[in-house]
């Protein structure tokens, strides 16, 4: 993730340069680098960091093809790995044909038939995505219609500028709001001066507008603080554009000193933060079962719990119930695809625990259809409540009398 966070800067800033000369290279370079977005995804082993290097490098090589016809192969490359990378590559090609669409008609040719190679690569995975359950994504959903309707219209584009209410969304605190209001001030200046900016506007408008497009529909596609990945290095270009200005500099430095006190502001509140939940779960499981056992899950626990027990995993079963809910790690709905239902799935697997109770835990979500059956199964099998974390309860076997 860091190795693909800085090529994603050292891409953006190259093709700024290209774009608009050495100057709006080094803002670009630098709004991308401590964008506390860009700093969060190339910290985390999660695809973000991954789509925004696909974003910047698409970027790049599209500026190349106008510039001298060369680059077709990275292109081809970078929309790969996109795709590859996570569903919403698919939004940030979409987003680079349609840059592509706007270059002169022999390089327009090629560049659309190296972004159609990219795509074909992805052809093998379309049938397996195709059977994602919608069960799966299905939080998302719920996530958007809960937001008001005005916030729904700004969400796309409400954490590009550096300074934002990410606390809101994310696990990075947010800025005081007259520093949240003078980033979008500064954000504005900067877009007023920029100028030629056809290629990475279209790459930035583009995916945001359909991505709420698609939201707006019902499709699971929008959660803020991670579809901007597809457009954000872009939209660093877009701000940089006009830094040959003198108050676009300072518009743009002043972004980037207000990013770097929201990044040092991260790193603190990140060091103090406490055990989460799924680590409290595991070290709970490790010291009272250190033998292993079967864990049953219902809700979302399953990969923090996998990951959290780290070299131990391997002495426990992680059951779901619903069963349906192992086919994505992610899982935040609770109601089953195929198969019986819950209570059903919940009793036979009490039975097939009964011989062994000692060796079983459960991990319930409350407020979830899985929650009541589960208990029923804890209760079935002596377990008792051990461990409340915020949104789930460890069930484990009763500690021995002393």
């Amino acid at each position: 993730s860091v190795l693909a966070g800085t090529l994603a800067v050292v891409l953006a800033a190259r093709a700024a340069t290209r774009a608009w000369g050495r100057p709006a290279g080094i803002v670009a370079g630098l709004l991308l680098a401590t964008h506390p977005l860009a700093v969060a995804w190339s910290s985390e082993g999660r695809a973000y960091g991954l789509l925004m290097l696909a974003s910047a490098w698409a970027w790049e090589r599209i500026e190349a093809v106008e510039r001298d016809g060369g680059g077709t192969v990275g292109l081809g490359a970078a929309v790969a790995l996109g795709c590859w990378s996570h569903a919403l590559g698919l939004v940030a090609a979409a987003a680079a044909a349609a840059a592509a669409l706007l270059l002169p008609a022999t390089r327009r040719r090629t560049a659309l038939t190296a972004i159609g190679a990219g795509l074909a690569t992805h052809l093998p995975w379309v049938p397996i995505a195709a059977a994602q359950p919608a069960a799966a994504t299905a939080w998302m959903t719920e996530a958007w219609r809960m937001l008001p309707a005005g916030e729904r219209m700004a969400a796309p584009v409400r954490l590009l500028p550096p300074l934002a209410p990410f606390g809101e969304f994310l696990d990075i605190p947010s800025s005081p709001a007259w520093a949240q209001g003078g980033a979008a001030l500064a954000c504005v200046a900067l877009l007023f001066a920029a100028r030629r900016v056809r290629t990475p506007a279209t790459l930035t408008v583009l995916p945001a507008a359909g991505l709420a497009c698609l939201a707006w529909l019902g499709v699971p596609a929008l959660y803020p603080g991670r579809a901007e990945a597809a457009f954000l290095a872009p939209f660093a270009g877009v701000l940089a554009a006009g830094a040959d200005r003198r108050a676009a500099r300072a518009a743009g430095g002043i972004l980037v000193a207000g990013a770097c006190v929201a990044d040092v502001a991260a790193l603190r509140t990140w060091s103090g933060t406490p055990p989460r939940g799924e680590q409290k779960l595991a070290a709970a499981l490790l010291e009272r079962l250190p033998e292993g056992g079967t864990v049953v899950v219902g809700g979302y626990w399953r990969l923090g719990l996998w990951y959290h027990l780290g070299h131990g995993r391997e002495r426990y079963e992680i059951v779901n119930v619903p069963s349906s809910a192992a086919a994505h790690p992610g899982w935040y709905h609770d109601e089953p695809v195929v198969g019986a239902p819950i209570e059903a799935e919940a009793e036979a697997v009490a039975s097939r625990l009964a011989s062994t109770p000692e060796r079983a835990a459960a991990v319930v979500s409350p407020g979830l259809t899985s929650t009541h059956p589960l208990m029923q199964m804890a209760d079935r099998l002596g377990l008792v409540p051990a461990l409340d974390v915020r949104g789930g309860r460890l069930y484990l076997p009763r500690r021995p009398e002393s």
